[in-house]
């Protein structure tokens, strides 16, 4: 049990590696934007204290950019390294909306550089769920990121994702993630959650099976469906934390 826990971990450390890999360039431009603002600002506050006399306020402003800069760089690099991380700690009480925006803000940028429109609706409560964050984001992160590549077939007006939470009977929170792709094929909807099975030219047939994993590990369920308008929809539920749920 314990070494095939381990090679379980192994592949969906892989798995997480290739989803990032997949939109490391739409990572690297997130992450430039913070850092050529540094770059402008200091340069421009170095002009500013040559002046005399210096213009103070305008410095201070300046200063007060290049912290919320760094900030955000310093915010896109700890995401990565918690995504990049052999992650098998023990399951821990987060609040599932917290996690869906971290993997909507990580996949915010491949969005734009799609000309996709990527929404997240979230439940207005917090909806604890006892998971493993890193593991949660990697069903998020393969979950979306299938169906932006469903959504590419259509003209940038209807490439659309959105995510949504929503509590069920105030003891399960489910997750859908809903594109406007072409859907599913009717006769291959039974098998998309099959180890190495895959629609895709270039799939591996692993990320969704390593979503049912991780989904099931925690006490959930996952399924696919095709929309009436057209487009898929896959769903996940979790239990919530009975002792946090008021």
């Amino acid at each position: 049990e314990l070494e095939s826990r381990g090679r379980l971990a192994q592949v969906m450390h892989m798995n997480r590696g290739a989803g990032l890999s997949a939109i490391s360039s739409s990572i690297a431009h997130e992450l430039n934007q913070p850092l050529g603002a540094i770059l402008s600002n200091a340069q421009a506050a170095e002009i500013l204290l040559r002046q005399n006399p210096p213009d103070l306020d305008l410095i201070g402003t300046i200063l007060a950019d290049i912290c919320k800069s760094d900030q955000r760089a310093g915010e896109v690099i700890t995401h990565l390294r918690d995504l990049l991380r052999k992650n098998d700690h023990e399951p821990e009480v987060v609040n599932l909306n917290d996690v869906t925006m971290l993997a909507v803000e990580i996949l915010t940028p491949e969005a734009k550089a799609r000309d996709l429109i990527l929404t997240a609706i979230l439940d207005p409560q917090p909806l604890p769920v006892r998971v493993n964050p890193v593991h949660l984001q990697q069903v998020l992160l393969n979950l979306v990121l299938n169906g932006m590549d469903a959504a590419a077939s259509h003209s940038p007006a209807d490439r659309r994702v959105t995510i949504r939470t929503v509590v069920v009977n105030n003891v399960t929170a489910k997750v859908s993630i809903a594109d406007s792709g072409s859907g599913i094929p009717a006769d291959k909807l039974q098998q998309i959650f099959e180890p190495f099975f895959t629609t895709k030219e270039k799939g591996t047939g692993l990320g969704l099976a390593i979503a049912r994993t991780i989904i099931e590990r925690c006490g959930g369920e996952i399924s696919a469906n095709n929309r009436p308008n057209g487009g898929a929809i896959f769903r996940f539920s979790l239990p919530l934390v009975k002792e946090l749920v008021a």
